[in-house]
């Protein structure tokens, strides 16, 4: 990330918070989802009695045969894609927590935003910003000041709300 850029918008929100700041790059980023983590025997446990516990072992079969078959050609082309580079690299901002949390509504507001973001945080304020260009004044995706100024870890780089919400970040 560029350092005239993150610069900048240390000295737009010192001036505009009149307090210091810190500005912490994360780059372009993407908005991922939470993953599903019960266990095979959780997700599955209501279908396992009857015809439907039947259809749901074929189903799992046909799967592992298909998985079979395919994994060499995926293999191949995950080693292609390696070596083939698109361009910067995008990194997840993945929400958890619960559904309603303030974490899902910046998940939202980030996916919004594909430039470059930054996190900028003060004594009393905290926001989620896009770095638009050199001269050009941030813009603030989200903020937050007194009991909705989430809690900050710096590693790994994460939001946490008072509602029991959280916002990982991506590494830098």
């Amino acid at each position: 990330m560029d350092e005239h850029l993150i610069t900048q918008a240390q000295q737009y929100f010192e001036a505009a918070w009149r307090e210091p700041v810190q500005v912490t790059g994360m780059g372009r980023v993407t908005v991922g989802s939470r993953r599903d983590r019960r266990g095979k025997r959780e997700r599955g446990a209501a279908s396992e009695n009857g015809p439907r516990g039947c259809l749901v072992e074929i189903g799992e079969f046909l799967v592992d045969v298909a998985s079979t078959i395919t994994w060499p050609f995926v293999t191949v082309w995950a080693l292609f894609r390696l070596f083939k580079r698109d361009g910067p690299k995008r990194h997840a901002a993945i929400p958890s927590g619960p559904a309603t949390g303030e974490a899902y509504r910046v998940a939202e507001a980030l996916k919004q935003h594909p430039g470059e973001i930054a996190v900028v945080r003060g004594k009393t304020q905290l926001a989620i910003v896009e770095l638009t260009g050199l001269g050009a004044q941030p813009t603030v995706v989200w903020s937050g000041r007194g009991a909705e100024r989430p809690q900050w870890s710096p590693a790994p780089a994460s939001l946490y709300w008072e509602d029991g919400s959280m916002l990982m970040l991506p590494a830098t």
